[in-house]
């Protein structure tokens, strides 16, 4: 019963955390429609979400700040700046250049990535139910993006960015493991975002006197994106990661997609054709499949 209540709490957890993440693109395109360029309301998202963080941690969670030591700081800068923050970059830039079809496209390779890296790296083992559950979520991607449509006229350096922010995202989930096993996921997840508001500082050199701090339009838009779209699904991610590892976690999350159809069509009266909800129904098979009767890996401690 202890295994089964892990087990879905883990799926319950990377669910929702899909859910969250698939407002993100709605709240986006409000911040875009403000007058946000996409790097502040990067910016924004992150640095609103790394003050409440910091304020939360230092009223009630106040254990979050012991670390074992430098290398584990080591590794959270490195989940933060190149997986946190590398990833928002890089799909970023995939969007001047792609299609969204193709770039979310590209970044949904990373649940391929992520299991490849287990079985090369951790020695994990794939099985038959596993890789049909990938090779269905992978053929939903592919053609609820559109991708198959028509996409004769791809960028190239916009291809280099989207592939590169699933690589960005893979290294997050992989890197995220690791600190799990010495930290919990709220002290992971800080210090992820921590080192991603810093990146963001010196990526910005400056910029955020762009940012109209005063327009209270544009901070409800930064409060929910810091926490609907940042604290609340990179915790719930974590989370599950810690109970049902990065590759189950990360097939699992593919859920996104269908949930961003709904989303689109709820909130921006963007109404999803046959192939995106036919590609949203293979993900979910995939999802299902995945967790029918439990997962194959072997479940992580609380």
């Amino acid at each position: 019963m202890a295994v089964n209540r892990k087990r879905g709490l883990g799926v319950g957890a990377v669910l929702l955390s899909a859910t969250c993440f698939a407002l993100t693109s709605i709240l986006l395109k409000i911040a875009l429609h403000l007058g946000l360029t996409p790097l502040a309301a990067l910016a924004l998202q992150s640095w609103l979400a790394s003050v409440l963080l910091l304020v939360y941690g230092l009223i009630f969670r106040r254990d979050i700040f012991r670390l074992s030591g430098p290398k584990t700081l080591a590794v959270l800068a490195l989940q933060g700046i190149v997986g946190s923050l590398g990833t928002s970059i890089l799909y970023t830039y995939a969007l001047v250049y792609l299609p969204v079809s193709v770039a979310i496209l590209l970044l949904y390779l990373y649940p391929a990535f992520v299991l490849a890296a287990g079985v090369l790296f951790w020695r994990k083992k794939a099985g038959v139910k596993e890789i049909a559950a990938l090779l269905l979520t992978l053929a939903g991607t592919i053609l609820a993006s559109g991708v198959l449509a028509g996409a004769q006229h791809v960028s190239v350096l916009g291809v280099i960015f989207g592939f590169a922010s699933a690589l960005a995202y893979t290294l997050f989930n992989l890197v995220g493991e690791v600190a799990l096993t010495h930290l919990s996921p709220l002290a992971t997840m800080s210090f992820s975002q921590w080192f991603s508001s810093l990146g963001l500082v010196l990526a910005l050199r400056g910029g955020w006197t762009a940012i109209l701090w005063h327009d209270y339009r544009i901070l409800g838009v930064g409060l929910a994106l810091a926490t609907v779209a940042s604290i609340f699904p990179f915790y719930f991610l974590l989370v599950g990661i810690k109970h049902i590892g990065s590759d189950q976690a990360a097939i699992l999350s593919t859920f996104e997609l269908p949930m961003t159809f709904i989303m689109a069509e709820l909130f921006l009266r963007e109404v999803p054709d046959w192939n995106q909800w036919s590609g949203g129904f293979l993900v979910l098979a995939g999802i299902i499949l995945v967790n029918w009767r439990g997962f194959p890996g072997e479940l992580r401690d609380g």
